[in-house]
């Protein structure tokens, strides 16, 4: 199981210190190597300086997840990146005597480098590569209904709904009772979770609602089941389980060109906790990488096994 580690050197949950020496051997099953840096790092304490990281992540939709949390490490001033290649042929730019390369991975080959725009000089570059990716109603609507058929596909059942006055958009393990209590919906045999969202918001908010629950699932906080590929996790605590199902939600859609809509939660969990819960940011990075997965294409089978 993959326990969730602290960010302050004084919590309980920080496995790092807990270790004894005979105990270092078994570390690199406890943690994964993400988890591992990102609790050691000192300056990730803060609810803020985890929003930067958010944003720096959210800023290059072209590459994963995971490389976005590379380049963050090696260069947080980044603001436009591509290979001396791309820079070259594309945009006539070369690369300033002196230039340092980020390494990120990359697929059918080991690592890639790449050169951000201050390390390079030519040409002014179009205006629409330095601003954010932006997505039209049309696009967002593919996008939904493509997320919406590979949820069903993981036996996770979406049902927009007017929800009662209080109620707020949730995920529930289906169970007898709650299938009793939803009859009405006609959930298919092999539904293992339910996902209500309220069909009175914009589809922009639906969207963003669907990120953070399909979140909480892929963060394994409700568990796993016969589809899973995500690992089983305990001792989480609810407020890091909403942190990291914001944080979610907040990837996806801003990687995906949703900007009004989609940084509500996230806001919300940095602005009243200065201190921010422990979670566990592999978790956010798989699970908002497999979010954006679902919304490219239609699959007959779940992309991924256990």
């Amino acid at each position: 199981m993959t326990k969730q580690l602290s960010l302050f050197p004084d919590s309980t949950l920080n496995l790092i210190d807990s270790l004894h020496k005979d105990d270092i051997a078994g570390l690199e099953t406890a943690l994964s190597p993400v988890d591992e840096v990102f609790a050691a790092l000192a300056r990730f304490r803060s609810s803020r300086e985890v929003m930067e990281l958010m944003q720096f992540i959210a800023r290059f939709p072209n590459y994963s997840t995971l490389n976005g949390w590379l380049l963050y490490l090696q260069k947080p001033a980044a603001t436009c990146v591509a290979t001396a290649r791309t820079w070259s042929q594309r945009h006539n730019r070369q690369l300033r005597r002196g230039a340092t390369p980020l390494i990120i991975l990359a697929p059918m080959a080991p690592i890639r480098f790449l050169f951000d725009i201050r390390d390079t000089e030519g040409p002014p570059v179009p205006s629409a590569m330095l601003q954010p990716r932006e997505i039209d109603d049309q696009q967002l609507g593919r996008l939904y209904a493509t997320t919406l058929h590979n949820a069903a596909i993981h036996g996770i059942a979406v049902c927009e709904t007017a929800l009662d006055d209080g109620d707020i958009d949730s995920v529930s393990r289906i169970t007898p009772a709650l299938r009793r209590k939803y009859q009405d919906f006609n959930l298919p045999k092999d539904t293992n979770y339910l996902i209500l969202i309220d069909n009175t918001q914009s589809l922009g908010s639906r969207y963003a609602c669907l990120t953070h629950e399909l979140g909480h699932i892929f963060c394994s906080h409700l568990g796993i089941d016969r589809h899973a590929w995500w690992t089983e996790r305990a001792n989480l605590d609810v407020r890091g389980e909403e942190t990291e199902a914001a944080a979610v939600a907040y990837l996806v859609c801003r990687r995906s060109g949703l900007q009004a809509d989609s940084n509500t939660d996230l806001f919300q969990v940095a602005g009243v906790h200065q201190e921010i819960p422990p979670f566990s940011l592999n978790a956010v990075l798989q699970a908002a990488g497999y979010v954006e997965d679902m919304g490219k294409h239609r699959w007959k089978t779940p992309k991924k096994g256990r």
